[in-house]
């Protein structure tokens, strides 16, 4: 009778015991299943990732980013990929830096990486430019035109009209565009002529274009005349006057236009101006 009193004691304690054990298990197991389920939905785009990153070519770098610009769950590895684009463009264009500036050098830069690295190679332009402008005769050295005989009369020239031309909707659209997608070298052939037609974000892009190519004296011409209407062009002058570049660094002027950016609708112009009134941007009044 103990005995089996004993045996029945024994069996109800093991029962007990497998079932609290197994419900520590469940919890346990839900647990890592859970933590297992948010890790994979982090790595999951890993191996792309890393097919990106182990082929040699810039150009499926660029491919991915534009197919899959918009997807939000793509966002760190997008980033990831931005970079990697980035530094491969840097690596190419520092190799460029050491050969000459020739218009042949600039023909294999731009048709092995206009498409990826457009800024590398508009900067690569820019230094060809500069190169083939320094090796031009001085004007003295230009031999003189040949006199017209004395019995041809040159007529007098006539007077110029001001011209009343409509910007064509296709100059604006690649400006707007080039400008956009940072193709700066062609943004600025784009964006000049409605630029001189008045059209002010086309003058606010030719502000941002000379900018980029460390020509502040085009800059500051391009982004007075459209900082009045153009909230990107008043940041710009802000910035400018901020950092003392292509204008003498005015604390004051660079306040006063970044308010007028953010009263535009500036994004980034109210985190400049909060920036300032918590003294971390410093600048000469």
């Amino acid at each position: 009778m103990y005995r089996s009193f004993s045996c029945c004691l024994i069996i109800l304690f093991l029962n007990g015991c497998a079932a609290v054990n197994s419900g520590r298990l469940s919890e346990i197991f839900a647990a890592d299943t859970a933590d297992s389920v948010e890790s994979g939905d982090q790595t999951s785009f890993e191996p792309e990732r890393q097919a990106l990153f182990d082929q040699p070519y810039i150009d499926p770098l660029t491919d991915y980013l534009i197919e899959y610009y918009a997807d939000a769950d793509r966002r760190s590895v997008l980033q990831q990929v931005r970079d990697e684009r980035d530094r491969r463009c840097e690596e190419v264009a520092t190799g460029f830096a050491a050969e000459p500036s020739t218009r042949e050098a600039l023909q294999r830069f731009n048709a092995g990486y206009a498409y990826s690295c457009p800024e590398q190679v508009a900067v690569f332009e820019e230094r060809v430019n500069r190169e083939a402008a320094r090796s031009l005769p001085e004007p003295s050295e230009l031999p003189d035109p040949p006199s017209a005989p004395e019995t041809v009369k040159t007529p007098e020239p006539k007077p110029q009209t001001v011209s009343t031309k409509i910007i064509p909707d296709q100059a604006l659209s690649d400006c707007y565009l080039l400008t956009t997608i940072r193709n700066f070298s062609a943004a600025r052939q784009a964006c000049r002529e409605p630029a001189n037609l008045g059209d002010v974000r086309s003058q606010a892009n030719m502000a941002v274009v000379a900018h980029a190519f460390e020509d502040y004296e085009e800059a500051l011409k391009w982004a007075q005349k459209a900082a009045s209407e153009s909230d990107e062009a008043a940041f710009l002058l802000g910035q400018m006057y901020a950092n003392g570049r292509g204008v003498s660094q005015n604390k004051n002027q660079a306040v006063y236009w970044f308010k007028e950016a953010a009263r535009k609708g500036h994004k980034e112009a109210k985190t400049v101006l909060d920036q300032y009134r918590e003294g971390a941007l410093g600048g000469k009044t």
